[in-house]
């Protein structure tokens, strides 16, 4: 009798363990599967309503799919927008589930990465709509630089469209938390920096037609 008890102790040990743990495993099974389900669903309902009201097509127009196309985004922006739901709805479920594990080092990890998407997606979105607002911009000054008589309209196309970009990228960079080299001292050397690096670079690179301009200046 008391090696059977040496033997069926453990064993019931082990079994009290696991039969504690089923009620967790199978409640971050159900959060993962239906999780994954709900998610592709709603990607797949988003997606779809928008092409039913023709979001691909108006993209196409205003030029954003374009834009896309330009970095590397070959899905429609009705697809794109429903894979966008689907992972935020997954990775909702798979924070539940490591939630409901137990596993409470998520929050330290990922609260500071929550907590940093906004900004990068507002960023993003809005260096989007000033790219595109700045290929808008620039038709409309050519079109009037060019009606009104003024010299130079594609530079002055040129100039303007650069102009809302850089803006664009200043917004940009200040959204994603690094709006300090803008400001001051990190202004003035990344100003700097660039200029002596351009100097050099036309200097030592295209010093030939350096020296072709500069003599055609002195002669005149």
């Amino acid at each position: 009798m008391s090696y059977l008890t040496f033997i069926l102790d453990p064993l019931k040990s082990v079994f009290s363990i696991i039969y504690s743990f089923i009620p967790t495993v199978l409640g971050v099974l159900a959060a993962l599967v239906v999780g994954g389900l709900v998610a592709r669903e709603a990607g797949k309902l988003v997606a779809s309503v928008l092409k039913s009201i023709h979001v691909d097509k108006i993209s196409h127009e205003i030029g954003l799919t374009h834009t896309l196309e330009a970095g590397g985004v070959k899905r429609p922006v009705s697809d794109l927008i429903g894979t966008v739901i689907t992972w935020g709805i997954t990775i909702t479920a798979l924070v539940i589930a490591l939630t409901y594990a137990g596993v409470t080092i998520i929050g330290p990890i990922t609260g500071p990465v929550m907590a940093y998407v906004p900004n990068v997606l507002t960023g993003v979105i809005t260096l989007m709509v000033g790219m595109f607002l700045a290929h808008i911009v620039s038709i409309f000054v050519r079109m009037i630089a060019a009606n009104t008589g003024m010299p130079r309209p594609d530079m002055l196309s040129t100039f303007t469209r650069w102009a809302v970009v850089l803006m664009a990228v200043g917004v940009f960079v200040d959204k994603i938390g690094f709006g300090f080299l803008l400001t001051g001292a990190p202004l003035t050397m990344l100003v700097g920096g660039l200029s002596l690096g351009l100097g050099l670079a036309f200097g030592l690179g295209g010093k030939d037609h350096a020296t072709h301009y500069l003599n055609r200046l002195f002669k005149k």
